[in-house]
C-alpha cells in the first residue's frame, strides 16, 4: 500500500477504535556502501529500510506502536499495540499531537544528480583512494577503513489535526582511515567527506588528509603534567561541544540532568566572544530541514549569544511544561522511536582568526587533535570531563612534538567561560559545527 492509502485506513480503524486523536510517521532509506581494504571490495552494501510509527491519544494517554509493513493486515496489531503502551503508561505530562504551523521555510536536501553516479564509479572511487593513501608515503602500511557511500531518506507525518508533511534528502560520504607505522610505532589518521555532490569530492584530497595527519602523529611523547592554553581544532571541538549539547534541551534540565533550565535565561554562562545557534534552515550543512519530527516548523535561533544564555530547545512537551513555545527540536530515532530532543544544526559561531593563527598566537601550550573517552567521561549534571587525548605541542608559535598519554580534566561549564578565542573554521560532520577553539583553565595529566 501507498502510505496515503494505509494512512486513511489507519485512521478510520483508529477512530472507530477510540482513540481521540493520532498520527503516523513514515520514514525510508536506501542506502549504498562499498568497503575496500587491501585493494579488494571487503563490504558491499545495497540496502533499502522503510516503516510507520503510530502514536494516538487513547484514554487521556498517548500510546505508540510501530511496523515495518504497509499493509492491510498489520493495522489491527499496530493499533492494539498502541491501547496497550498508552494503557502502562506513568507520565503526569501529557503528550499532544501538533496541528502545524501556518508557513514551513524552504530547505531544498535533494540532489538529482547524485542519482547519475552508478555502483561501478563509486566503487572505482574506493578503489583509487585506497591505492592512493597506500603510494603516497612508505610509512603508510594500509587502509584500515576506505569507504565511499550514498544514502537517501524520505519522511512523511500526518495526523488527525490535519497536519501532512513530507521531505526527503540525500547526501554522500568517503570515509579513509590509514595506518601509519614506524620504528615499532603504530598511528592512524582519519579524513571524511559529506557532500551532495560528488563534483565536489577529490578522493586524493582526502587521502592526503589522512596520511598528513597520520605521519604526523608518529614519534610522540607524553608532556609533565600541569595547566596548558589548548588549542581544540574543528574536530575535537565538535567532540567536546557535540557530547555536552544535551544539557541546551529543555527536558534535560526540567528532569535534574542539567544545570540549565528557564530560570537561568538571561544570565552569563559564557565569555562574551561565544555565540552558539541552533538552526535548522541553515545553508551552512548539509542536513537542515523544515520541519522537527513533530511538525513544527524549524527556526534559527541563538543558545548563547555574547555569552549570555538566550534560549533552549524544545519539542511540544518540553514547551508546555515550561509555558512557551516549541522551538522545532522535537527528534525521533527511525519511525519506531518516541519523541525526544535533539539539535539540528548546532554550532559555534566562528571568529575572524584562523587556525593557523590560533597556532602562531600561542607562546606555549597544546593543540588537541584526538579524543577517546567521549562519553564514559563526562557527566552531563555537572559538566566535569575527563577526557584522554593526542595532540602536539606549540612552543613559540610552532609545533614542536606529536603528544600522547595526556589526560584533560575540566569543566564543561567553566570552559564556556574561559574560551579566549575563536577559530574561524567552521566545519559541520551531521548536526555539529564546530571552529577551532584556544581555551585556558584546563588541567593536563602527563608524566
Amino acid at each position: 500500500m501507498t502510505f496515503e492509502a494505509f494512512k486513511e485506513e489507519v485512521f478510520a480503524q483508529a477512530k472507530a477504535k477510540g482513540f481521540s486523536d493520532y498520527e503516523l510517521f513514515y520514514s525510508a532509506e536506501d542506502g549504498f556502501s562499498v568497503r575496500v581494504f587491501k585493494g579488494e571490495i571487503s563490504e558491499y552494501k545495497n540496502s533499502s529500510t522503510e516503516g510507520v510509527g503510530f502514536r494516538g491519544t487513547y484514554e487521556g494517554k498517548m500510546g505508540y506502536a510501530y511496523s515495518e509493513n504497509m499493509n492491510i493486515h498489520c493495522i489491527t496489531p499496530l493499533l492494539e499495540n498502541a491501547i496497550g503502551n498508552a494503557t502502562i503508561i506513568e507520565d503526569e505530562d501529557m503528550e499532544k499531537l501538533y496541528t502545524g504551523d501556518d508557513k514551513y521555510p524552504e530547505v531544498n536536501n535533494y540532489n538529482p544528480a547524485l542519482n547519475d553516479i552508478d555502483a561501478a564509479q563509486k566503487i572505482q572511487w574506493a578503489l583509487a583512494m585506497d591505492k592512493y593513501v597506500t603510494d603516497l608515503d612508505p610509512r603508510i602500511k594500509m587502509a584500515d577503513y576506505c569507504t565511499v557511500a550514498t544514502t537517501e531518506s524520505r519522511v512523511a507525518i500526518a495526523n488527525s489535526h490535519g497536519l501532512h508533511l513530507s521531505k526527503k534528502m540525500n547526501f554522500a560520504t568517503a570515509y579513509v582511515i590509514v595506518r601509519a607505522e614506524e620504528n615499532g610505532e603504530t598511528k592512524s589518521g582519519t579524513e571524511i567527506w559529506i557532500g551532495r555532490d560528488f563534483k565536489d569530492f577529490d578522493y586524493k584530497a582526502v587521502g592526503q588528509k589522512a596520511v598528513d595527519k597520520a605521519i604526523s602523529y608518529l614519534n610522540a611523547e607524553a608532556i609533565p603534567t600541569g595547566e596548558y592554553p589548548i588549542i581544540f581544532n574543528d574536530e575535537t571541538a565538535r567532540d567536546v561541544f557535540g557530547v555536552f549539547s544535551s544539557i541546551f534541551m529543555a527536558e534535560k534540565g526540567q528532569k535534574g540532568f542539567s544545570m540549565l533550565t528557564k530560570e537561568k535565561l538571561g544570565e552569563v554562562i559564557a565569555a562574551s566572544n561565544i555565540t552558539i545557534r541552533d538552526d535548522g534552515v541553515t545553508d551552512l550543512n548539509l542536513f537542515s530541514s523544515p520541519f522537527d519530527a513533530e511538525g513544527v516548523a524549524t527556526q534559527n535561533k541563538a543558545i548563547i549569544e555574547n555569552g549570555v544564555l538566550k534560549q533552549l530547545l524544545y519539542n511540544t512537551k518540553s514547551a508546555e511544561k515550561d509555558g512557551v513555545q516549541s522551538t522545532g527540536n522535537a527528534s525521533k530515532v527511525g519511525y519506531g522511536g518516541a519523541i525526544e530532543t535533539s539539535c539540528t544544526n548546532f554550532y559555534l559561531v566562528p571568529g575572524k582568526k584562523s587556525y593557523d593563527e590560533l597556532v602562531t598566537g600561542l607562546e606555549k601550550g597544546l593543540i588537541i587533535t584526538e579524543l577517546a573517552g567521549l562519553h564514559s567521561g563526562t557527566n552531563d549534571v555537572s559538566g566535569d570531563f575527563s577526557f584522554s587525548a593526542d595532540g602536539f605541542l606549540v612552543e613559540g608559535g610552532k609545533i614542536i612534538k606529536p603528544v600522547e598519554q595526556i589526560t584533560i580534566a575540566g569543566n564543561f561549564y567553566e570552559m564556556l567561560k574561559n574560551i579566549d578565542e575563536v577559530g574561524s573554521d567552521l566545519r559541520f560532520v551531521k548536526k555539529i559545527g564546530m571552529p577551532s577553539i584556544l581555551t585556558s583553565g584546563l588541567r593536563v595529566a602527563g608524566l
